[in-house]
C-alpha cells in the first residue's frame, strides 16, 4: 500500500476528487458536510487492477486547519497537489506547497481541478503558472493533470496514472523501528479504545508488545486492521487501525504514539532537540532568539522556545539551526522533518529536519560544543555518523545512533564504508573517528603532562584522577585511556596510569618528606607511624606518601598503616609459611613472631582478609580466595 495526500486552497475540489477515484466520501464529520469543506482528516482507498493499494489522505484546504493539513502529511509517500481552474494558485496552494516540501516530500503529482470552468488558453496560462511556482522542487517534472470532479472529464487518465503509480514509488522503507502517529481515536464497542494512523518505519503484528506515547504505557495488540480488513500483519506506509489491551482509552489520544520500542525514557530524559530549519519565503516575520513556536511533527504539535545556534535571526528564506525547548517532551527521531508555525496568529515560518536531542537547552557559552551539527545539516547518512563521532569521539558499537531514523544495516554500511576511507576505526566494541580520537589523546596527554609536571614524584595516576583531567564522561575517558595504551601512548602500573617514557623524580620539600618517613619506617619496619600522623604533617608528606606507594616502597596497610614493603614482604611470608604447613593461622601467633601490640596485628590481618590472603574463622584465619593468586 502507498499513502497519497491531498493539498490545496479550500474549495478547489480536492474531496470531489477523491470522491470520484474512489467512490468513498472523505468529509466524515457532520460539521464537514454542513459546510462544504473539509475539516479534519479523512480516508479512502483505491484498489489498482493489479490490486495494490493506495490509501487517500484527504486533507483540510482552510487555513484554520492547516495543522491537520500538516498532521496528514506527515505519512504519506507522495501528494496530489490540486489546483482549481477558476481560481489558481491560491494562498493555501502556495502553504500547502511549502508544507509537504518541508516536510520531505519526493514524490507526487498536480491536478488541475474544474476545467468545465475556464476556457483552454487560460488552462494554458495556469499550468504554465503553476510551472513557475514550482520550479527547483520535487514537483518541478511533476504530470499535470487536467480533470473536472463535476463532469468526469479527465478521471480516467488520473486513475490510469495512480494504477501505475504503487510501481514507481516502490514500498516505503522497513528500518525496524515502527511507529503509529495517531491521527483518530475512537471507542468501538466490544473493543474499547481504537486509534488509526499511517505507520512509519516498522511492522506491527496482531499480539505484540507495544508502548503509548507520552504515557508510556505498554500493552498487546488485540486487533490490526489496514484497508479496513483485519491483518495479521501492518506494514509500513499502510493506513493502519489498531486497538490495545492493558492501556487505558485515556493515553490513546490523537498526537501520540504507538511505539514497538518499549522503553521510551531517552526521549523524556532528551527533551530539546537541535533542528535544522528553512524559514519559508511568505513567513510573516523572522525567527528570533526566545521566539515562541508550534512545531508539528507526524501528528504531534507542541509549544515551545527557540534558541538560534549561529545567526542572531532567520528571515525568511533563510535557513540556520536552532535549539527548541518544548513545554512537553515529544517522540522523535533524528531525520524526522518538522513544520513549525506561529501560535498566534496561526501562519506557518518554515520547517526541516530533526538534528538530534539533548538533554538541555544549551547555553551561548558552550555552543562550541555543538558545531557537528553544522555537518549534519547535510541529511546525509555519512554526515550523521560522522558527526555522531565528533560529538562524542567514542561510540559502543551496539545501538549506534538507534534515536535515528535509519535501520541498524544502514548504519552499518555507512560505518563499514567509512572505515575503508579511514575516516573512523574500530577498537573492539567502540567505533572512533580517527582525526578526533587524535585530537582527544593529545588533549589529554597534554593534560596529564601539565598534572604530572608539578608533581614529579608522582610515578602514576589512578583512573579516577585522570576522570579529573579529562573533558570525557568517564565512560568515553576509561575507553580513551584503554586506546592510549594500546597505542603505546600510556603504560600500566598496576591498577595505575602514567604517560609512556615519563619516570618519576623527587625535589625540594617533598624528598625531605619522603627522606624523613623512610627513615622512620625503617628504625620501626614492625611498629611503623600511623598514616594519619605522617599525613597530618602537611601537603608535602601526603605527596611523598604517594611517592612511596607508588614506587612501591611501602605497602598501605587499611587506613591505619604503611609498612615498608620488605617487612610487609616478612609479614606475608610468614601468614603464607604457617597456612602451608598448619592450614590455620591463630591471632597469637603472629603477635608472637613479630612482637605486635594488638594495635598493629588487628588491622593486618583486616587488610589479609580484604585482598583474600586470608579468611576469618572465628578467632583464626584460613587461606582465603586469592591465596594461590
Amino acid at each position: 500500500m502507498i499513502t497519497i495526500g491531498t493539498a490545496g486552497h479550500i474549495d478547489h475540489g480536492k474531496s470531489r476528487i477523491v470522491l470520484r477515484l474512489t467512490g468513498t466520501d472523505p468529509d466524515r464529520l457532520p460539521e464537514e458536510k454542513e459546510r462544504g469543506m473539509t475539516i479534519d482528516l479523512g480516508f479512502a482507498f483505491y484498489r489498482t487492477p493489479d490490486g495494490e493499494s493506495v490509501a487517500l489522505v484527504d486533507v483540510p484546504g482552510h487555513e484554520r486547519f492547516v495543522k491537520n493539513m500538516i498532521a496528514g502529511a506527515g505519512g504519506i509517500e507522495a501528494v496530489m497537489l490540486v489546483v482549481a481552474a477558476d481560481d489558481g494558485w491560491m494562498p493555501q496552494s502556495q502553504e500547502h506547497f511549502q508544507v509537504v516540501r518541508l516536510l520531505g516530500v519526493q514524490q507526487g503529482f498536480i491536478v488541475i481541478n474544474k476545467i468545465d470552468l475556464a476556457e483552454s488558453d487560460w488552462l494554458e496560462l495556469l499550468e504554465q503558472d503553476i510551472r513557475d511556482k514550482v520550479r527547483g522542487s520535487f514537483l518541478e517534472n511533476a504530470p499535470i493533470f487536467r480533470v473536472s470532479a463535476a463532469t468526469g472529464a479527465g478521471i480516467d487518465e488520473l486513475r490510469q496514472f495512480l494504477n501505475e503509480l504503487p510501481g514507481r514509488i516502490g514500498a516505503r522503507g522497513d528500518i525496524n523501528k515502527a511507529r503509529l502517529y495517531i491521527d483518530r481515536s475512537f471507542v468501538r464497542p466490544g473493543i474499547g479504545g481504537v486509534v488509526t494512523g499511517t505507520l512509519r518505519g516498522g511492522n506491527l503484528s496482531l499480539g505484540q508488545t507495544v508502548a503509548v506515547w507520552p504515557s508510556e504505557k505498554v500493552g498487546k495488540i488485540r486487533s490490526l486492521q489496514s484497508n479496513n480488513q483485519d491483518v495479521q500483519l501492518a506494514q509500513p506506509g499502510q493506513r493502519t487501525a489498531v486497538s490495545i489491551t492493558g492501556v487505558d482509552k485515556e493515553y490513546l489520544q490523537r498526537g501520540g504514539v504507538i511505539s514497538d520500542r518499549l522503553d521510551l525514557s531517552y526521549f523524556r530524559e532528551h527533551p530539546v532537540m537541535a533542528l535544522s530549519i528553512e524559514m519559508i519565503s511568505e513567513a510573516p516575520v523572522a525567527l528570533t532568539e526566545g521566539r515562541e513556536i508550534l512545531l508539528i511533527t507526524g501528528t504531534t504539535e507542541v509549544s515551545g522556545t527557540v534558541r538560534l545556534f549561529r545567526d542572531k535571526n532567520l528571515k525568511p528564506g533563510q535557513k540556520g539551526i536552532v535549539f527548541f525547548r518544548p513545554e512537553a517532551p515529544l517522540y522523535a527521531l533524528v531525520g524526522d522533518h518538522f513544520v513549525a508555525r506561529l501560535p498566534t496568529p496561526m501562519v506557518t515560518l518554515g520547517g526541516g529536519c530533526i538534528l538530534d536531542h539533548l538533554a538541555n537547552f544549551p547555553r551561548r557559552r558552550h555552543f562550541d560544543s555543538y558545531a557537528y551539527l553544522e555537518q549534519r545539516a547535510s541529511a546525509l547518512l555519512d554526515d550523521l555518523v560522522v558527526s555522531e563521532l565528533r560529538k562524542a569521539v567514542i561510540r559502543p558499537h551496539g545501538d549506534f545512533l538507534g534515536q535515528a531514523a535509519y535501520s541498524d544495516d544502514d548504519i552499518h554500511r555507512s560505518v563499514a564504508r567509512l572505515e575503508r576511507d579511514g575516516i573512523i576505526g574500530i577498537f573492539g566494541k567502540y567505533i572512533i573517528h580517527r582525526d578526533g580520537i587524535g585530537q582527544a589523546v593529545r588533549g589529554l596527554t597534554a593534560a596529564i603532562d601539565k598534572f604530572l609536571s608539578g608533581k614529579p614524584h608522582l610515578r602514576s595516576l589512578s583512573f579516577m584522577e585522570i576522570g579529573r583531567l579529562s573533558p570525557y564522561s568517564d565512560d568515553t575517558t576509561r575507553v580513551l585511556v584503554e586506546y592510549m595504551v594500546s597505542q603505546g601512548n600510556m603504560v600500566v602500573i598496576g591498577d595505575r596510569y602514567n604517560l609512556a617514557g615519563r619516570g618519576a623524580a623527587l625535589q625540594g620539600a617533598i624528598k625531605q618528606a619522603h627522606d624523613e618517613i623512610m627513615a622512620e619506617l625503617k628504625a620501626n619496619p614492625f611498629t611503623p607511624p600511623t598514616l594519619g600522623g605522617l599525613a597530618g604533617r602537611g601537603k608535602n608528606y601526603k605527596e611523598a606518601i604517594k611517592y612511596i606507594l607508588d614506587q612501591r616502597e611501602g605497602c598501605k596497610c587499611g587506613s591505619d598503616f604503611i609498612f615498608l614493603s620488605e617487612a610487609w614482604d616478612k609479614i606475608v611470608a610468614f601468614i603464607r609459611q604457617r597456612l602451608d604447613s598448619k592450614g590455620e593461622l591463630m591471632v597469637t601467633e603472629l603477635r608472637d613472631q613479630f612482637a605486635f601490640s594488638r594495635k598493629f596485628v588487628i588491622p593486618i590481618l583486616e587488610e589479609t582478609d580484604r585482598i583474600k590472603l586470608t579468611r576469618r574463622e572465628g578467632d583464626k584465619r584460613v587461606k582465603g580466595e586469592k591465596y594461590e593468586g
